[in-house]
């Protein structure tokens, strides 16, 4: 499995490409479609579905262009269904964002699921917290977390949709999963599992409750 990072939007948003012989999925793309694609057309690769960690805008404003020049598949948590189509609950509006455009997911995930993708294999897990349908998406030993787990933190819970007792129980479940795992974020820079297990204060704060 090989994975790229494209920093994308002017928040910074980690968009990233997975793919594994010709087969591509794209995680969060908040903006730049053009970026994306060039991306996917430089590894050969064919973008067959996108996975989206939540739907604020800086995560879901490229879907549609992508959508339209390659026909990939959106999937979804159901706790999105309404933010995915209402421009106030993605935050764009509180951003000046003017570029939403209403999107529905084809496939929408409940509190788990799996989608094997080529030769890939995608999990999901519904962690809510910075938003009712938050989830991170694990192949292989990698988690995409979205706006969950960052390193040494956690995702914003003042937000529409947004609970921090949520959060707490989201990251008392990441914190059990077995073993370890890269953990790429919605910004800023990877950890690993096992690091925030020890590091993270409010991982201990989750497991203390």
């Amino acid at each position: 499995m090989n994975i790229k990072t494209i920093p994308v939007g002017y928040l910074g948003t980690n968009c990233y490409l997975v793919h594994e012989g010709n087969d591509a999925v794209v995680i969060d793309p908040g903006e730049d479609a053009e970026k994306i694609l060039a991306a996917a057309d430089e590894a050969g690769v064919e973008i067959k579905c996108i996975f989206l960690t939540h739907a604020h805008f800086d995560h879901v404003l490229a879907v549609s262009d992508i959508q339209k020049k390659t026909g990939a598949v959106l999937v979804a948590n159901t706790g999105e269904k309404q933010r995915l189509c209402d421009a106030r609950l993605s935050g764009g509006g509180a951003f000046g964002e003017q570029k939403f455009i209403p999107l529905y997911a084809d496939v929408e995930i409940d509190e788990r699921g799996a989608l094997d993708v080529g030769k890939m294999r995608f999990e999901f897990i519904r962690t809510p917290g910075h938003t009712e349908g938050s989830m991170c998406i694990i192949c292989d030993n990698v988690m995409f977390s979205g706006d969950t787990l960052f390193a040494g933190t956690c995702g914003r819970c003042d937000l529409p949709g947004g609970d921090y007792e949520e959060m707490l129980t989201s990251l008392k479940l990441l914190y059990e999963l077995p073993g370890d795992m890269r953990v790429l974020p919605g910004h800023e820079r990877e950890t690993t599992l096992s690091h925030e297990r020890v590091y993270n204060p409010y991982m201990a704060e989750a497991m203390r409750r």
